[in-house]
Order: structure tokens, then sequence, then C-alpha cells
């Protein structure tokens, strides 16, 4: 059975009910690193001036640390997993995933970048070349093919959503059988997904507006929910429910 948005959400709730602290600060902990990592490279390119080799030094930089913020996020991952599943979880578990096969998120990270690069590049050479030559025809044709690039990469982002749950699952699964396996899964589903994510509009706007602090809890309820909807894909919620009516069950069966 799919089960609402609403629904998902209801469970997050009650999988991070007493969890929050924990939730939190992991991710402020992920952040943090992450940050730690790139401020030096943001100060040289500052400091050095903006010329094309510091660029190119930042951006390359920022790319290879975004592939190591993808591990950290992925043993992130695995807590929100524990919190569904009442398993027993720490904060040191962010690191845990560097000893499974990291190169896996790494490349389905790099793999997930390309993709999303080749769908905006063409729309973006129009552009560039309508700007620089004030060819307006080009300039049109770049806008129009910049729109569609971005409409593929949320179609592709949205095939693919379920990748990095699935290498977190599966510790003996690659990488192309995962971008497989996400595809499959995703079929018939893409709409529901999407409208998870579209139902967070509200909460993260207050999250911004909060100067982020609001988004130190609306992070972990959005993952938490996005955990619920690939347990729901792959049928574990129904077979919960199903315990769980069977439990009910027995002990009125066996109440005096």
């Amino acid at each position: 059975m799919k089960h609402t948005s609403a629904e998902l959400k209801r469970l997050a709730r009650e999988q991070l009910n007493g969890r929050w602290g924990l939730a939190i600060g992991a991710n402020l902990l992920e952040q943090m690193i992450i940050s730690g990592l790139l401020t030096p490279f943001y100060f040289l390119l500052i400091i050095t001036g903006s010329g094309t080799v510091q660029y190119i030094t930042y951006m390359v930089a920022a790319i290879i640390i975004s592939a190591v913020s993808m591990v950290l996020q992925c043993g992130i991952l695995r807590m929100y997993f524990g919190f569904a599943r009442n398993q027993e979880v720490s904060v040191g578990m962010i690191f845990g995933e560097f000893t499974r096969r990291p190169d896996r998120y790494i490349l389905g990270y790099i793999l997930i970048f390309v993709v999303e690069i080749v769908c905006m590049l063409p729309g973006a050479i129009c552009l560039v070349v309508g700007i620089v030559a004030d060819t307006v025809l080009a300039i049109m044709i770049g806008g129009a093919l910049y729109i569609i690039g971005f409409v593929v990469v949320i179609y592709v982002s949205l095939r693919l959503s379920q990748i990095f749950y699935l290498l977190v699952e599966h510790g003996d699964m690659s990488v192309i059988e995962a971008f497989r396996t996400s595809s499959q899964m995703m079929e018939g589903n893409m709409g529901r997904f999407f409208y998870i994510y579209v139902s967070f509009i509200g909460w993260s706007l207050l999250g911004l507006l909060s100067c982020g602090i609001g988004m130190l809890w609306v992070t972990p309820y959005m993952m938490q929910t996005n955990v619920n909807f690939y347990r729901d894909l792959i049928g574990e919620l129904d077979v919960n429910e199903e315990v769980g009516k069977d439990n009910e069950w027995d002990n009125q069966l066996f109440t005096p």
C-alpha cells in the first residue's frame, strides 16, 4: 500500500521524538567539518585574487570536499534508518561509511554531478555566446535550452533519488546496479516523491527566515520522511503494519 505524504511525515515525527538532539547534532557536525575543510580554500581565493587558476583550484576543492560530504551524509542516513527501525544509534555513525566502500558513494555523486552538468551545459553555452555576441536569438535559444535542461535535471534527480538509500542498505551493491534499481523503484512514484519535496517548501521558508536556525529541525524532518518513503517503496512499512496488527490481535486473545 502506498502511504500518503501526511502519513510518512507523521511517522517521521514519531521516530524523531526524543531523538531530535542527536539528529541535529549529527547534521551540525557534518556542516562544521565541511565548512572547516572548505574555508581555507575560500580565504585563499579571496587573498590571492579571483584569478582563473585560483578559481579553478577553489572549484576543484569544492567538488572533492562535496564528495567527502556525501560519505558523511550517507553515515547520517544510516542513523535515520536506525531511528526508523528503533535501533541503537550514535553520532559516531556519521564516520562509519568510510569503512564501507566509500568509493561507491563518491562515484555515485560524481556520476549524478556529470549527468546534471551535461543537461545544463547546452543552454549555458548558448546563453554565454548570446550575451557575449549580443545576439537576441542565441539568448532566446539558450534560455529555452536552459529551462529544458533544468526540467530534465529534475526528472533525472527524481528517477535516481533512491541511489544512496540503496547503497547504504546494500553494502555489496554496485553504483550501476543502484542506478538501475532506483530507476525501477521510482517508476510510477516520481510524482509522490516530488509532492513530498514540495510539501516541505513552507517549512523550509520558515527555516530560512529564522536565519537558518529553523533548518536545524526541518532538515532531519525531511530526511526521516524520505527514509520512510524508501521503506514504503520496498514494502517495509506494510510488513511492519501487518506485524503490528498481529501483535494487537494476540494481545486481545490473551488478555483476561
